[in-house]
């Protein structure tokens, strides 16, 4: 009887809010885009390049996450041992949060991190822990144990946090959204089906300007995060192309597989970024194997395979903020071809490159 109810209380709440929002919905049409196969070099539009002027003795694996403040910039780097970089707008290198270990205010892994007013919040996944750190001098402000586990989030203002949750509940049904105060107690969560938040991916979080905008994967809505709600505002349209909806109850990735080998789908929209009256983003084709950048333009709607090493540089952004693309060049990455692309004149080889651009001719 109980999981009846709440099943039951699961369907309206999910029915009454689809029902709600879908009012004033705005409809991104991609349902017959024109493959492109042009060099990708005509399309990419570069706003800034900046090289990162890393010290010898900071060694940098590959970027997972990049959060940007007025005046530094972030960087969860994924080497021998995680870390965050902070440097100034410019590039300069100011400091590094590295505190591996198995003891208070030490994490054996960062999953991802929340930037806030004046600290960072780190998510150490292994450990079920949230420890805060100073951003003045990575002091510990505060650590936290939690019973829930997470696969991603973003600071909101006034030091809310907004995360997003797999701990399960019921009936392939998922804590999902949750939205936390300053000292993250007394959390509001908005349940998901499974296949929602299974398929979440940092880069389903897009910061354009002022707003914070969450696609969700498989139905392919986009929601505006609030304080402590989520606010309907686009559909993308895939057509016939549009995954199944019994996608969103899976939690298997086995049974994900077999749907999509029944079909030929578009799905998990991620990237997503708004400009100048142009829409970009990351989706899959068939397959998580096969992934693609969508391009509404104009009126006309563009697909790009992405099999080419330019491609996989600025065609597979590490994060949508402040507006832009980003995406992090490391050395090895990147060759005078690229360089002239990024109309940059003093280079040094051996440091990475951060770039934030758009797409589009």
């Amino acid at each position: 009887m109980k999981k009846y109810c709440f099943f039951l209380y699961a369907l309206v709440f999910f029915s009454c809010s689809s029902q709600h929002e879908i009012e004033n919905v705005e409809i991104i049409n991609f349902t017959d885009p024109l493959h492109i196969e042009d060099d990708i070099k005509d399309w990419i539009q570069i706003e800034k390049s900046v090289q990162l002027a890393i010290p010898d003795f900071v060694f940098i694996g590959k970027v997972a996450q990049i959060e940007f403040s007025d005046s530094e910039l972030f960087f969860l780097e994924d080497g021998i041992n995680a870390s965050i970089l902070v440097f100034d707008i410019e590039g300069n290198f100011r400091n590094q949060l590295i505190k591996p270990g198995t003891g208070p205010g030490e994490y054996s892994q960062i999953e991802f991190f929340v930037l806030r007013e004046k600290s960072i919040l780190v998510y150490d996944r292994s450990m079920q822990k949230l420890i805060d750190y100073s951003r003045s001098d990575f002091s510990v402000l505060q650590e936290y144990k939690t019973q829930d586990y997470f696969v991603g989030g973003i600071g909101l203002s006034k030091d809310r946090t907004f995360l997003v949750s797999d701990s399960d509940l019921e009936l392939d049904i998922y804590k999902g959204y949750g939205f936390f105060n300053s000292d993250l107690s007394q959390p509001i969560y908005r349940m998901q089906p499974a296949g929602y938040v299974e398929a979440f991916l940092p880069q389903s979080i897009s910061q354009i300007q002022k707003q914070i905008l969450l696609v969700q994967p498989f139905s392919e809505k986009v929601f505006r995060i609030e304080m402590d709600s989520l606010k309907l505002t686009h559909q993308l349209d895939f057509g016939s192309k549009k995954i199944p909806a019994e996608a969103s109850s899976f939690s298997d990735a086995e049974d994900l597989y077999e749907s999509l080998a029944n079909g030929s789908y578009y799905f998990a929209t991620h990237n997503l970024l708004f400009y100048e009256g142009s829409v970009g983003f990351n989706f899959y084709n068939e397959n998580v194997d096969n992934l693609n950048f969508g391009l509404i333009q104009n009126g006309k709607a563009y697909r790009f395979s992405i099999d080419s090493d330019l491609k996989e540089l600025f065609l597979k952004p590490i994060a949508v903020r402040e507006g832009l693309f980003h995406t992090v060049l490391l050395p090895g990455e990147y060759d005078e071809k690229v360089i002239e692309l990024l109309n940059l004149t003093e280079v040094d080889y051996e440091k990475p490159i951060l770039v934030s651009y758009t797409i589009g001719q």
